[in-house]
């Protein structure tokens, strides 16, 4: 009895037709570390979606079913080998955030385009400013650099945090990248591309796609690119589990599953995640927790939730699972069973 996931790529199709009613001059640039099954992959080539690549085990995936010109590196800081790599296999766009970046793509690959991607203010509880984009004040000295180094920068990436619970927080961004093109300007950089990076989710993306169109406004013959990841497959995976263990203590029922933090559950700690499980069996509902079948005292699903009574071999699922939620392996548990279909 192993845990598996229910796929379905007509939700992937639904998404990117949102996206596509809502923000039709936006390239999409799938973020691959959200879920690299390659059979999303080849959907949403099919679909004419490009990909964004963080990695040269990434860009291989895709090199499989797509070609180069159609990956951007968007990783601010790379390991030299798989900058290599992308330049070995034609990679067009890279991002960069410091110095140091640019002498490694001088070095590695010189005759690539950059992106520079900008601080921006992320929403909170996703700080991933704190860890990439340069300030409006380090722009000058970047730009400066790049063209001393005779490195062509094309445009600018920003990324406001994922999930983005703050629809402004993109316009906002946006007016950043006006007055990075400005100062652009003063060295003769012809700004041609910007990337509004990811955060969308379905709960709020028309209010999101609102503000990005206002920023758009800011701009005049400039190329947009998204990273989206969560948006387009968080919907097309539906979990299974199975109880493999039970205990009653007084009134609570704790229970033991075939997945855990370990396995697909480490998007609650990597990814803030909040499954939520359902199950079709009826009755009283009871106090309850789900630990995973780890040997472990970290692999703690959920301590606080009601369920109704289960019994060995019991099934619970967990809808909008397609984002963040590949496994690592931990005493030999990982998430392997995949079936397509309709659900």
């Amino acid at each position: 009895m192993e845990p598996y996931c229910i796929v379905d790529v007509n939700k992937i199709t639904k998404a990117y037709s949102t996206w596509k009613k809502w923000l039709p001059e936006i390239d999409v640039f799938y973020a691959v570390k959200c879920n690299s099954n390659p059979v999303l992959l080849k959907h949403m080539h099919s679909l004419g979606i490009h990909f964004d690549c963080a990695s040269k085990k990434e860009m291989e995936m895709v090199e499989k079913i797509a070609p180069a010109s159609s990956i951007l590196f968007a990783h601010p800081m790379k390991i030299p080998t798989h900058l290599t790599y992308a330049s070995e296999i034609g990679v067009p766009t890279v991002v960069f955030d410091s110095i140091s970046e640019l002498y490694k793509i001088k070095q590695h690959y010189p005759s690539c385009q950059l992106l520079l991607r900008l601080w921006v203010k992320n929403t909170p509880g996703s700080p991933l400013s704190n860890k990439f984009g340069a300030d409006l004040y380090e722009v000058p000295t970047l730009l400066q650099k790049a063209n001393a180094l005779n490195l062509k920068v094309i445009g600018f990436s920003f990324h406001v945090g994922s999930p983005c619970e703050e629809p402004q927080l993109y316009y906002q961004a946006f007016e950043y990248c006006k007055t990075a093109a400005d100062m652009a300007s003063l060295y003769n950089i012809s700004i041609t591309t910007i990337d509004i990076g990811g955060g969308f989710q379905e709960k709020n993306f028309e209010a999101c796609a609102v503000e990005v169109r206002r920023g758009m406004t800011l701009f005049d013959n400039v190329r947009f690119i998204s990273e989206l990841g969560r948006f387009l497959v968080a919907s097309s995976h539906r979990l299974y589990v199975h109880v493999i263990g039970k205990k009653i203590k007084d009134n609570e029922r704790i229970y033991y599953i075939n997945d855990g933090i370990y396995g697909t559950f480490s998007c609650k700690l990597f990814d803030h995640a909040t499954p939520e499980f359902k199950t079709d069996r009826k009755g009283d509902w009871w106090p309850s927790a789900i630990y995973g079948p780890t040997c472990d005292s970290l692999d703690i699903v959920e301590e606080r939730l009601k369920l109704p009574d289960l019994e060995l071999g019991d099934c619970l699922y967990v809808d909008n699972y397609g984002a963040y939620t590949v496994s690592s392996c931990f005493n030999g548990y990982e998430m392997c069973t995949f079936l397509y279909g309709e659900f």
